[in-house]
């Protein structure tokens, strides 16, 4: 009997962004397939651990168990934001301040970090080539589109793509947060024009109207800053 050795990976930090690519597009096809997850498994071990499907089979049961679990635990782990990391020969890195990014870097990220299938072309806009570096601080590429680099972000490492891709939704989701306090004191803003109209109707005075929303503009303004 062929002895089977398998390298299994204990950390996101061994596994590459494709694999997982490809790992949810077996998920993605066989979701409909009733009672699936033993093949998923297989498929689990087969891409993850760089083995053919043939001697994923003759894996015994127990070992198997053994492999699946320390995969598993591997995605268990918190993914935190790194800002840089060496691909072969070349050092990325991320977008040094989001703020500053254009709608165009926006919209590919947007549209691209949404699905794993497309992932890659997201970390492409997030993560460019470092072209100086001091210290902490350094600069990257200009933005040449989704997918200069694209291709070669598809081997970078999973705990990388995915604490991006949390960093991003996070500041997604605190930007939303902000858009609705915003839209909240627009609603009192409405509210006092309509107060301040009903009052000049009836005889009241525009000064307070005027003073009333230039004060509500003016913290709206701050609010936006």
């Amino acid at each position: 009997m062929v002895k089977l050795e398998l390298s299994v990976p204990s950390s996101l930090e061994s596994i590459e962004l494709r694999q997982y690519q490809k790992y949810m597009g077996v998920i993605e096809s066989n979701k409909d397939v009733e009672n699936a997850e033993d093949f998923l498994n297989m498929k689990l071990v087969e891409i993850f651990c760089n083995a053919s499907l043939k001697d994923v089979s003759s894996i015994k049961l127990q070992d198997f168990g053994k492999i699946t679990n320390i995969i598993s635990k591997a995605f268990a782990e918190k993914t935190p934001l790194i800002r840089h990391f060496k691909l072969g020969d070349t050092e990325f890195g991320f977008v040094p301040n989001l703020d500053k990014i254009s709608i165009g870097e926006y919209i590919d990220i947007e549209a691209n970090i949404v699905d794993w299938k497309t992932a890659h072309k997201a970390m492409a806009v997030l993560f460019r080539p470092i072209t100086k570096k001091r210290g902490e601080k350094y600069q990257i590429k200009e933005y040449e589109g989704s997918t200069t680099y694209s291709e070669a972000l598809r081997y970078m490492p999973l705990n990388i793509a995915m604490g991006a891709m949390v960093f991003f939704y996070h500041l997604g989701k605190d930007l939303l947060n902000h858009t609705l306090k915003v839209l909240e004191e627009n609603k009192k803003v409405n509210s006092i024009i309509q107060q301040e109209l009903l009052l000049e109707k009836n005889g009241g005075g525009i000064s307070q109207y005027l003073n009333s929303l230039e004060e509500m503009q003016q913290k709206l303004i701050r609010q936006l800053k």
